[in-house]
């Protein structure tokens, strides 16, 4: 029997083990705000779940919770380096199983955190207990990602118990903070973690996904002049009010004309991407009392840059610059943004990075992908993912490949297809097994 069909019948063999690990997963409450110190015990819970699994595989692990101003301060203008950031009962976890040699070794990563549900009539079921039909395994994070990350604990224990350990060391890491901007994965970089190629498990349908975006979150700050919503006002250059909601109007059809130009700007597009990097408004914010006109407003965008866009420090700071010009263009327009603009506090930069092609493991993991009978040309991942961090600060060239569908993420009724959770789970153990069975050579 070759390693393949060992590896699929077992696979297939224990598929409702698989399921009720992920089911056990997603019942985890492990949601993270954009305030940190508002988060539950699902974090912690979750990660210890995962420890006792592992160390049942004999592998040896390290919980810690990182210090968060600490990284600040050591890593302070590097992606991940995000203020305010507290880690208290929310910790990084990681595992080494040795291997037997010489071999390649290789790092299965993923996020436990999931974003909150949104409105809860929007689902048809508990978000937190896992409902199983039509072939689908439905809660929140089941796409985003614990499905992604029960692939990588169920591979690693479909090698051991084929006692199919490589002869390389797989390392398991599974972090906190990625839904608000990879301070996790920074921590994880920092404690040590690292090997000599990395698989991040995001969903992208079973798809080799070598690059993805950066992105930068901001709010636009708006000042208008308040006054009496129901009364005709004087003009503003004569004491009288200015609506910020009206402001907004302008400011919004302005981003819209710009995302229109970056369509066909190259610089904000990438063969592998299907969308062209953009400026998404994604919460608004305005006024003091129902019979006044605004006389404040904030918009908060979501902005999209390519690993081509990258400033010294590997983040968006050029693209921040590009932004802000870009609205002082936009508030020019107008006579009382001309004189008062509109301006951007970021509060945000996530980063980016592309694994070029001819990288050994992307060669060696596309060979197992077309083994494994996946189409193994590669395609990009238009969100954000935490591969940048590993990729350059811990120098382990990292990947995106994971199963579910991405379009999924962050939506009522998150769905895993169960079918794509096992065939994800056959192409890590085998991508394992292949890569770190390959001998080191005196260049790694």
């Amino acid at each position: 029997m070759t390693i393949e069909q060992t590896i699929s019948n077992w696979v297939d063999d224990n598929s409702d083990h698989i399921i009720k690990t992920l089911c056990d997963m997603i019942e985890f409450q492990s949601i993270t705000k954009i305030n940190p110190k508002e988060a539950g015990p699902g974090e912690k819970d979750c990660q210890e779940f995962l420890k006792a699994r592992l160390e049942s595989l004999g592998m040896a692990t390290d919980l810690w919770e990182p210090d968060g101003p600490q990284l600040l301060e050591k890593y302070r203008n590097r992606p991940g380096a995000n203020p305010g950031r507290t880690f208290d009962g929310r910790p990084n976890l990681g595992g080494t199983l040795k291997g037997t040699g010489k071999g390649r070794s290789l790092m299965l990563t993923g996020h436990i955190d999931v974003v909150p549900i949104g409105e809860r009539s929007h689902w048809n079921s508990d978000p937190f207990e896992p409902k199983i039909e039509n072939g689908l395994i439905q809660g929140r994070g089941s796409v985003d990602m614990k499905g992604g990350v029960c692939a990588m604990l169920c591979a690693i224990e479909c090698l051991v118990k084929n006692d199919l350990t490589p002869k390389g060391d797989i390392v398991f890491t599974t972090v906190v903070d990625e839904e608000i901007g990879g301070m996790g994965s920074l921590a994880m970089v920092d404690r040590g973690f690292s090997a000599d190629a990395g698989i991040m498990t995001e969903p992208t349908n079973n798809r080799l996904s070598p690059i993805c975006h950066g992105v930068l979150w901001g709010k636009i700050k708006i000042k208008g002049i308040g006054g009496h919503a129901e009364l005709l006002p004087n003009s503003w250059d004569k004491g009288g009010p200015v609506d910020a909601i009206s402001l907004c109007r302008y400011i919004l059809d302005g981003i819209d004309k710009i995302n229109e130009r970056w369509k066909y700007d190259p610089k904000k597009n990438h063969p592998l991407m299907d969308l062209p990097n953009q400026i998404i408004p994604t919460m608004m914010s305005s006024g003091e009392h129902p019979a006044s006109t605004a006389g404040y407003a904030e918009i908060t965008i979501d902005v999209q840059y390519l690993p081509d866009e990258r400033d010294e420090f590997g983040k968006g700071g050029h693209v921040k610059k590009e932004v802000d010009k870009l609205l002082s263009n936009i508030c020019m327009g107008d006579p009382y943004l001309c004189e008062n603009p509109a301006y951007i506090d970021w509060f945000l930069d996530a980063d980016c990075e592309e694994i070029p092609s001819d990288n050994p493991f992307v060669q060696s993991f596309q060979n197992s992908l077309k083994l494994s009978g996946i189409n193994n040309q590669p395609v990009g991942f238009g969100a954000h993912s935490d591969i940048g961090i590993p990729s350059t600060l811990g120098k382990t060239p990292t990947v995106n490949f994971g199963p579910g569908d991405p379009t999924q993420a962050h939506q009522p009724n998150e769905a895993m297809d169960i079918e794509s959770l096992l065939e994800c789970t056959k192409a890590l153990a085998l991508t394992t097994y292949n890569w770190c069975n390959e001998e080191k050579n005196g260049n790694d």
